[in-house]
């Protein structure tokens, strides 16, 4: 299946962070890294493009855009500032399940084409009763990857399934000897969760201590956020007509 990363502007990769966010559980993913990229005004550096994704355009602050983005920007970033450039993948769907396994080793060719050494995903996992407090969990493709974990005082998941494209990326980072960090937090709720992908930015702006990302924002505007995010997917939805395959799973 083939799947096309497009470049729209090239910078410099090498030794670049890359963190994904897909619209899984509570969409988790998505609402941190949109509010990563909005936050940091990052440009748009590339996209995934595929005849199998659904024929649809996100439009955002009047541009049409494609389903799958690429963001990055040169600064330093991760762990004592050894990134020397911040990348961000951004989707606000989830596309057929066919397509995630080539589009991940694509991407984990192009990191290591461009000497990108590191991807960190946001995820979200159900909880099965309610909580007050946001608990984080997390899962490392390397040994390196858990270290990186434990030094944020993440717990590592000792049993369980990541589900989708950061599955994926997990198992083929496992694999293929590649740094995948997956960062899950628990959520109870079958729709957006701006308040625990707040806490999930709680530990990446740690991961990027020269970068102020502050969550507060998305404590403060969580309800306002989570409507907007659930009005992009709504529209993301062709009919019946257009597109029979399921776009988003649980």
């Amino acid at each position: 299946m083939e799947i096309e990363l497009y470049e729209y502007k090239k910078i410099n990769l090498s030794n670049a962070l890359l963190i994904t966010g897909f619209p899984t559980v509570g969409l988790i993913g998505t609402i941190a890294t949109r509010f990563i990229v909005y936050s940091l005004n990052i440009d748009m550096i590339g996209a995934f493009l595929s005849d199998y994704f659904p024929p649809i355009s996100t439009i955002s602050h009047r541009i049409p855009l494609p389903p799958v983005r690429l963001y990055g920007e040169e600064k330093k970033c991760g762990p004592n500032g050894k990134n020397e450039s911040l990348v961000i993948l951004l989707s606000e769907f989830v596309p057929h399940f066919t397509t995630l396994r080539p589009m991940a080793n694509r991407l984990i060719d192009w990191c290591k084409e461009n000497n990108c050494n590191s991807v960190v995903c946001i995820e979200g996992f159900n909880l099965e009763k309610k909580s007050e407090e946001t608990p984080l969990l997390g899962v490392g493709s390397t040994e390196n990857a858990r270290k990186l974990l434990e030094r944020y005082g993440i717990n590592i998941m000792e049993e369980g399934m990541v589900s989708g494209f950061s599955g994926i990326l997990l198992y083929e980072g496992n694999r293929r000897n590649f740094d995948v960090t997956c960062l899950l937090a628990g959520t109870h709720s079958e729709y957006p969760d701006a308040k625990a992908a707040a806490k999930s930015l709680e530990i990446i702006n740690k991961m990027l201590p020269d970068i102020e990302i502050d969550p507060e924002p998305l404590y403060k505007e969580a309800e306002q956020i989570e409507t907007q995010i659930k009005a992009h997917i709504s529209k993301a939805k062709p009919t019946k007509s257009l597109y029979t395959e399921p776009m988003m799973y649980g």
